[in-house]
Parts: C-alpha cells; structure tokens; sequence
C-alpha cells in the first residue's frame, strides 16, 4: 500500500534551530515574583554544576531542597532590597526566536553574614550563579562583555541605585576561577565565614567592593 505524503509531511519533525555546539545568544532582565520557579531550577543545577568537585552528592542535594526552592526565592523578593537579574539563553543571532530559557543570574539581597561586622550600607553579592556553557557567550545590547560580566555589572548598578557603599560576597577559598574574576573586579578579601552544605562545614573568603 503506498504511503500517504501528507501524513507522512505532517509528521515530520522541525529541526531545533540551535545545535548543541552553537553559541547560542544571552539576554539579561530583571526577574519578577513570577521568576521565583526558574530560579530556583538554576539555582539548584549550577550549585550541583560548581560544586560536584569538592562536595558529596547527597550534601549538595540536600542543600539545594533547603535553599533553592521556589518559597526561598518568592521570600527573597518580597524583600525591598533585593535586585534579581535573570540570564536567558536562546538561538544565535539570526534566529527570530526570542532568548527565553534561563540559565543564571545575579542576586542582590540584605547582607546574610552574621559572623561578619555588616554596616547599614552595606549590600550582599548572595549569589551569581551561570552554567559554564555560556560564558563565552554573547550578550544582547553588551556586544564586549561575556554573560558574568555583564551579570556583576547589572548587580553593581542595582546596589548603587539602592544606594548602598559597600557590596559584599562570599566564595569558597579554593574556587581560584570566581576569586580572580573578583580582584579583576576591584573586590578585595574582607574577612572569612563558614556555613552549612548539608553535613559539610565549609568555609568561604568574603570579599568587599566599595561603590
């Protein structure tokens, strides 16, 4: 029996635009209560991307259903003084198909450093999480900046339109990669904390940058 070509045309299946190799393109934009999902999703992958080095699985699971959980971040920007920019992927540029998968972002929120002396001014870098496949990615309206950079750059313009002095974050002491990408950024070591990664202790180096 012949094969019926329209059934078969219909049934074809679209090829993506984006092959898994090509770069695709990065968009950033303030992320909203609505957000609160999709951060916790990379929020929770990255941890598990950054860490799977130094870091027990179970520890690492265990951290993210703690504090990458939709409530956390909904909690996180019912907060005044929290500034969430959200990086977003999508096909390189050509395509018509706007970025629209998320895959980092940059938060700024009240300082939550107790072991540190925190001025009133004062503002925390909490987190700036991207999947290492984009950092060398381009950026829309950014053409000489990589997707950090320009996450860092849209968190340093939110503190000082919050009028904050002094801009604060942590990192491991043995993650070399971010503690460079700081001091090329004017962050100086400030001090150090240690916290809580499932029935890790580990210990972070804070540093400060003064606005």
């Amino acid at each position: 029996m012949p094969l019926d070509d329209t059934k078969t045309e219909a049934t074809q299946i679209t090829p993506t635009p984006t092959a898994p190799g090509e770069q695709e393109t990065v968009t950033l934009r303030r992320a909203t209560l609505a957000d609160a999902p999709a951060l916790a999703l990379v929020g929770a992958a990255t941890f598990l991307e950054a860490f799977t080095w130094m870091l027990p699985g179970a520890d690492i699971l265990a951290h993210a259903a703690k504090n990458h959980t939709a409530q956390a971040y909904a909690h996180y920007l019912a907060d005044p003084n929290t500034r969430i920019t959200l990086a977003l992927a999508g096909p390189p540029l050509g395509f018509s198909i706007e970025p629209d998968a998320p895959i980092g972002y940059a938060m700024l929120c009240t300082p939550e450093l107790p072991s540190f002396a925190v001025l009133p001014t004062d503002i925390e870098l909490k987190r700036i999480y991207l999947f290492s496949r984009f950092r060398s990615s381009p950026v829309t309206g950014h053409p000489n900046l990589r997707p950090a950079q320009a996450l860092l750059d849209a968190a340093i313009a939110d503190a000082r339109a919050l009028h904050r002095n002094r801009l604060l974050l942590g990192t491991h002491a043995s993650n070399l990669r971010a503690i460079a990408f700081y001091r090329k950024n004017g962050f100086t070591e400030a001090g150090t904390r240690t916290f809580q990664v499932g029935n890790q202790l580990c210990q972070d180096l804070i540093f400060a940058k003064s606005l």
